[in-house]
């Protein structure tokens, strides 16, 4: 990773206190009384009020107090590699079929971790791939819990991107922050006319052997999924969502020992999921897909 880290001298972190407030289109849901929810705030980035979604929670579980966990998620990799269209599809439940290029967007849901059963506040932040954002791009990282660095299956050069650009960009602004390169685009893979599409161009979709090879230069988990079938969305959400909190559980044990109280907690029987490849050590990156 030396290698990576000596990319990053050309980075600098942007000077603007503030960036456009971001837009959150999703179905509201009472919260105490209707109140809204806040994103969490820190240096460099603002604290944009929105209103919550609903779509994630579940349908037997009547909340009557705040989240148990809030949580953030900033998702990054090349422009029109898929990463709105896969925000939307997990968050609102629908596939959007018209292209609108991103700024920023932030989507805001509270679904159920499945180990305790609590609510968990996640905030979902889409970036803007497009270099003229370079500069802004870096106010979402404060306070990130996780990163998905996308790609396009059905485009090898923003696979190439992920090494040359996405990587040492995270690794320098969150060189601690836990990764999950996401393949994106799935069902095209096997589909006669991208395969041919490529072929023109002398390329061929990626594989998952190849996004596992990047990932495990990375020291990143590998996942893939197509947000247009919703075939595997669901489930890179929830072991991303049992992943970060799963961060919480071992501060708490931490917590614990240093008290002289018992420092494991209980925890359910896991089992592995469909669409998440891997499971790699890292020495800074402390995260896994249970």
């Amino acid at each position: 990773m030396t290698s990576y880290q000596q990319r990053n001298s050309h980075y600098s972190q942007p000077t603007e206190s503030r960036y456009m407030e971001s837009r959150h289109h999703s179905q509201h849901h009472s919260y105490n009384n209707s109140q809204d929810q806040r994103t969490r705030s820190s240096e460099g980035t603002v604290s944009t009020t929105m209103s919550s979604s609903s779509d994630r929670q579940s349908d037997n579980t009547q909340v009557t107090e705040g989240p148990a966990f809030s949580k953030k998620i900033v998702v990054v990799g090349d422009g029109g590699c898929g990463k709105t269209c896969l925000l939307i599809s997990y968050s609102q439940g629908y596939f959007p079929e018209k292209y609108v290029p991103t700024v920023f967007e932030n989507y805001i849901t509270y679904p159920t971790h499945s180990e305790s059963g609590k609510t968990v506040e996640l905030a979902l932040w889409d970036t803007a791939g497009q270099e003229e954002y370079d500069r802004l791009r870096p106010l979402s990282y404060p306070e990130t819990d996780l990163i998905f660095v996308c790609f396009a299956i059905d485009c090898p050069n923003s696979l190439e991107n992920v090494l040359d650009k996405w990587y040492p960009e995270v690794l320098h602004f969150c060189p601690y922050t836990p990764l999950v390169l996401v393949g994106l685009k799935s069902d095209l893979r096997f589909k006669k006319s991208c395969i041919e599409m490529l072929k023109t161009q002398g390329l061929t979709p990626v594989t998952q052997e190849q996004g596992m090879a990047v990932a495990k230069r990375m020291g990143a988990q590998y996942a893939e999924c197509s947000s247009k079938e919703m075939i595997g969305v669901d489930e890179i959400f929830e072991q991303a969502i049992n992943s970060v909190v799963a961060n919480d559980r071992k501060t708490l044990e931490a917590e614990l020992a240093k008290s002289g109280k018992s420092s494991k907690l209980p925890r359910s029987n896991t089992s592995s999921v469909p669409g998440v490849v891997g499971q790699i050590k890292r020495k800074k990156r402390k995260c896994q897909f249970l």
